[in-house]
């Protein structure tokens, strides 16, 4: 979707980082829209902080721009920027207490008494943490102490807000929570955020838009329900979602939908809007929601596998089956109950509609 000018806040161009040898970021692009809530995705070592910390200042790039409303900030100190970060530390002043954290940012700026007294105040109010000023950061929770150092970094109303796994060391239900209220919080104040997480769950209940980055660049970058219903690889089909990667030789095609066939001459579906040529070989990607499981084959298609034993985590349920060329399908389900045992043969379809093409080349990646 094309951006117009007067509603860029931040852009990225032809950003290039090394570290001795090892070339972290291989030319980003990026264009953030002003409000937005970003979320750079990736698995340790893609380049997301080092990606984050170039915006911040904090880390110089090798080559690139950073444009903030249209002017390159590059040569800008960090203070001078007009970008907050919050790192997964926090970083609170333990010698100062609640107030003294929150409104340090405006008296260094040489700001009335008064006037930081009254910004700190309010500030507390909107991260729901009335009353705690004269409290120090020992005395708060975890969930507490990010809270304040939310407030911290949004009491000079920062034009962005960059933050680094902000949630990382909390547990599991306070993190839900807390991601609730800081998309809440987001919205509320329209201030553009860039969050940084290796957390797919976090990015999809997040953000407005997710950049995902893999090997030093841009994988795919959309809405979250575009790259979890139509990923463009087998990496981000993978990483957003756990999609399971299948490959075969197309048979034949319907109108939009095709007909692939393996090496064990089983039979699966996909869609393709009509651009396949009989006889490619493809690569899909279909979600485990998404697998039908039977006792009997499909007229048409079906793959046929054997149940391995299913684990249960976090409300749902995800059944291996193993293939006859020694591939897997993961199913997954809600709750605890299924009607398969381990050791049986089943079964596997899914409408066309439901499984994406991908490139070939990731998937053997």
């Amino acid at each position: 979707m094309e951006i117009n000018a007067g509603d860029v806040m931040l852009e990225l161009r032809g950003i290039v980082k090394s570290f001795g040898n090892t070339e972290v970021l291989k030319g980003i692009d990026l264009t953030v829209r002003k409000g937005d809530f970003v979320t750079l995705l990736g698995s340790s070592g893609c380049g997301k902080t080092t990606l984050l910390r170039i915006i911040a200042g904090l880390t110089e790039p090798d080559a690139g721009e950073v444009l903030l409303e249209g002017k390159n900030i590059c040569s800008l100190p960090p203070e001078k920027r007009d970008v907050n970060t919050i790192f997964q530390s926090y970083a609170l002043f333990p010698h100062m207490n609640v107030a003294q954290n929150v409104g340090y940012a405006l008296k260094i700026r040489g700001v009335e008494k008064s006037a930081i007294l009254r910004r700190v105040g309010e500030m507390l109010a909107l991260v729901q943490m009335e009353g705690s000023e004269k409290k120090t950061p020992a005395q708060l929770s975890g969930g507490q102490r990010q809270r304040i150092a939310i407030a911290r970094s949004l009491i000079n109303n920062p034009k962005v807000l960059l933050l680094d796994e902000p949630l990382g060391a909390l547990d599991l239900q306070l993190r839900r929570q807390m991601q609730y209220e800081l998309k809440k919080l987001q919205k509320q104040l329209g201030t553009t955020f860039i969050y940084v997480t290796h957390d797919q769950e976090e990015a999809i209940n997040l953000s407005d838009k997710i950049v995902l980055l893999h090997d030093g660049g841009i994988e795919q970058q959309g809405e979250p329900n575009e790259i979890y219903d139509h990923p463009h690889t087998s990496y981000a089909a993978r990483f957003v979602g756990n999609a399971n990667i299948l490959q075969g030789r197309i048979k034949r095609i319907d109108g939009g939908a095709v007909l692939l066939e393996n090496e064990c001459g089983t039979m699966f579906a996909a869609w393709d809007g009509g651009k396949a040529v009989p006889e490619d070989a493809l690569t899909l990607a279909v979600r485990g929601e998404n697998v039908v499981i039977s006792r009997e084959p499909a007229p048409d298609a079906a793959l046929c596998g054997v149940v391995e034993a299913n684990t249960f985590a976090g409300g749902m349920l995800r059944i291996p089956v193993r293939l006859c060329n020694g591939g897997e399908v993961i199913i997954t389900r809600q709750g605890i109950h299924f009607d398969f045992s381990a050791g049986e043969t089943v079964y596997l379809r899914w409408e066309p509609s439901a499984a994406v093409l991908v490139d070939r080349e990731e998937a053997q990646s």
